[in-house]
Order: C-alpha cells, then structure tokens, then sequence
C-alpha cells in the first residue's frame, strides 16, 4: 500500500493555487520521518512555511537541508496548479462556482495522474491536510476513481479493486509528514508567481534539479506567452 500525504497552497485568492504532495510506501515514509527530524533540529517540531521568518539566513539554510531529503528517501512528487483568476469570471455565478474553484480544479487531474502513474498491482491512500471548506466536494468527488471506467482503466487493479483505497483528512500540524508537502505547495506557488523572488530562490532545493529546469522553460514560456497577448 502507497500513502500520499498532500497539502494546498493559494486556495483563497485568484492567483497560482497549488495541490500537491509526496508518494511513499511505510518503509520510505518512516526512513523520511527520520531524516526529517534530524534536519529540522531539536528547536524545531515541524515545518509551516508561513511561519518562516524570511529576513533571517537561518531560514534560507534550513530549507536547503530540509528539500532534499524527501528525494533522497525515494519519495514522488504529485502535484496539480491553477490559476483561478483564468476563468474565475467563467465559474462566479454559477451553480457549479464552488466545485470549479483552485482546489478542486487541481485535485482531479492529480489525483488521475497519480492513479494512472502507480504500478497495476498497487493501491494507494491519500491523506490530505483538513480542508473543512473543501472536504464535502472532495468526498463526492473521489469515489469516481472507485468505480470501474473503460476510458480510465487505470483506475482499477487487475483483479477488479480500486487502486485508490481511501482518503483521509488531517488536522494540520498533526504529523510531519504533510510537512514536505507544505514545503512542496509553497514552492511551487512561489515559482509560478515569481521565480526571482527571495522565497522562490530559498525553495528551490525541493526540487529536483531536472524538474527545476521544467519549471524555469515552463515559467519563461509562460511569461512569454502573456507578454505576447
């Protein structure tokens, strides 16, 4: 069984809004607890990023011990990104507004994504950090994927079972391990916003290098496309 821990970042305004998280099995996922701790120190309990005191180097050195170590225990980023003011103006006033906002628009294909990516023969749990505004739509949206679909077969085992096994919420800052997940959702919301800044630079050892250089040719095309329009 596979456990993916996930968290949210930007739900609440009209720019970038990120899901996303980490995918390990007990053994990768008790290897990270581990590292982890070792890297967050005997101050330190657990890592919220909004709590971060920017203006300090402290902070800068702690994010580059901290990012790697869910690579380097095996683990797999899962992510999905929107930008709600995009087509904000095409959802508010709709029945529909609450279910096509960021968060949801981001669960579904990563969730997809992440089904279709896992091997035939395995299941996975998600857990996500509490969300109250968004955990009703998220549990009458998830048991589609429970459900067999010729156009999605890989949302099924061979045998006829559901990879996706359950789903769980979680109140924050009850486990480290939607920790990365929180460093992961602020990573990449920083990126997308403003690759220069100080945030997105002290983030970017989250990343693999070989995705980071996806993100800087997809932010550059990006900034491009809209300097063009």
């Amino acid at each position: 069984m596979l456990t993916a821990y996930i968290d949210e970042s930007g739900h609440e305004g009209k720019g970038w809004m990120f899901l996303a998280g980490w995918v390990g099995d007990c053994s990768q996922w008790k290897h990270f607890a581990d590292e982890w701790r070792k890297g967050l120190g005997p101050q330190r309990k657990s890592l919220h990023m909004t709590d971060l005191r920017w203006n300090r180097d402290r902070t800068r050195v702690l994010l580059e011990r901290l990012g790697p170590i869910p690579e380097r225990c095996h683990l797999q980023g899962i992510m999905g990104g929107v930008r709600y003011g995009d087509y904000e103006d095409l959802v508010v006033g709709t029945p529909h507004a609450k279910e096509l906002k960021g968060y949801m628009s981001c669960l579904m294909p990563m969730v997809a994504q992440t089904l279709k990516g896992i091997p035939r023969d395995e299941r996975i749990e998600l857990v996500f950090e509490q969300q109250n505004e968004y955990e009703p739509f998220v549990n009458m949206a998830l048991p589609t994927f429970t459900v067999p679909d010729r156009h999605a077969p890989y949302h099924m085992m061979p045998d006829g079972k559901p990879k996706l096994a359950k789903w769980s919420f979680v109140p924050k800052g009850t486990t480290i391990l939607t920790d990365p997940a929180d460093y992961l959702t602020f990573a990449l919301r920083e990126v997308w916003t403003d690759q220069k800044s100080k945030k997105a630079k002290w983030c970017r050892s989250i990343f693999k290098s070989r995705t980071w250089d996806r993100i800087r040719q997809n932010y550059d095309a990006k900034r491009g496309s809209l300097r063009n329009n």
